[in-house]
């Protein structure tokens, strides 16, 4: 994974090669700049696939073709724990994250993957991406944790307002803080276990949409886009 620096959005993070990434990860894009926009086209971003819902979503400045694919089928909740939102996700709504990842697997080119944030939504779907393309689990963790350290100072104040007017005891606003600015390796390993109790990632998205066609795709495309980027196929 590397970083990327996108005017009018941040969290951004190329997986595979720096100049030619498979997969990009983002904060979301509405206020992407003109700046922004060139840095994802510059790096090969032709999609974006938005996880929110509609009722997120505001103008985009963008002109990067967008695939709608939001995962609650509500508004994303605003208190509890990360892993019992996690929890939520991987077992009620595995037919929406398996669309994302389908949505991945089908694009020829590079798409970037993200909702509002980027680190609960988009952190999911891309570790579900990235364990089907037959990544380290390590790794996709510890992309994962990064969101944390950039987070936090962007949205601190917008979680302290969200959460002004909602009582909680001292422990649930603390888990709440945590569901808005964290991500910490223990909520996404907890998440991927359930996906291993159900019978593991490429069985998971089997089960809820996926063909053996589309988890055999994300490999290759992570293996062609490095055999590009590193010059090894003209």
């Amino acid at each position: 994974m590397h970083d990327i620096s996108l005017d009018g959005s941040y969290n951004a993070r190329g997986i595979g090669h720096r100049r030619r990434p498979w997969l990009v990860r983002s904060a979301g894009l509405d206020a992407l700049t003109s700046g922004g926009e060139r840095s994802l086209r510059d790096v090969g971003v032709d999609l974006v696939i938005d996880l929110r819902e509609e009722s997120e979503q505001a103008g985009r400045t963008h002109t990067i073709p967008v695939r709608s694919v939001p995962l609650y089928g509500a508004a994303p909740p605003s208190s509890g724990t990360l892993e019992s939102v996690y929890a939520g996700l991987v077992r009620d709504r595995g037919s929406r994250l398996t669309a994302a990842v389908i949505a991945i697997a089908e694009h020829p080119g590079t798409a970037v993957v993200h909702c509002t944030a980027g680190k609960d939504r988009t952190g999911l779907v891309v570790a579900l991406a990235r364990l089907a393309a037959g990544d380290a689990r390590a790794e996709v963790v510890a992309d994962y944790a990064v969101s944390g350290e950039t987070v936090r100072p962007q949205r601190e104040a917008i979680a302290a307002a969200q959460l002004s007017g909602v009582t909680l005891s001292a422990a649930a606003r603390a888990a709440s803080e945590r569901l808005h600015l964290d991500s910490p390796a223990e909520a996404l390993e907890s998440a991927l276990d359930i996906v291993d109790e159900l019978g593991g990632v490429a069985q998971y998205l089997r089960t809820h949409g996926a063909t053996s066609g589309h988890v055999a795709a994300l490999a290759d495309r992570a293996d062609a886009h490095a055999a590009i980027a590193t010059g090894s196929v003209a």
